[in-house]
């Protein structure tokens, strides 16, 4: 499929798809220096991705906010 049938597909810029492809965060199939092509497998490949993604920055703001948390409490008991 083409940038822009993938980019339909996941209801996403052709902007961001480039954007992915340029910097090889996205797999893809390069087959001149101008045609850029992704599988089915590429496809399920940037979905998953995606869904690590997403996982990974739940787990990170979910750290952040109980270290701002942690952080309240010990000024409190300092305080106190």
């Amino acid at each position: 499929m083409t940038p822009d049938d993938l980019a339909q597909r996941l209801g996403v810029s052709l902007r961001m798809v480039r954007e992915m492809y340029y910097t090889n965060t996205w797999p893809h199939l390069r087959l001149n220096k101008r045609t850029v092509r992704f599988t089915e497998n590429h496809y399920e490949q940037i979905l998953e991705l995606s869904e690590q993604r997403s996982t990974s920055q739940v787990r990170k703001t979910t750290s952040a906010d109980a270290s701002a948390e942690l952080a309240k409490l010990l000024t409190r008991k300092r305080s106190a």
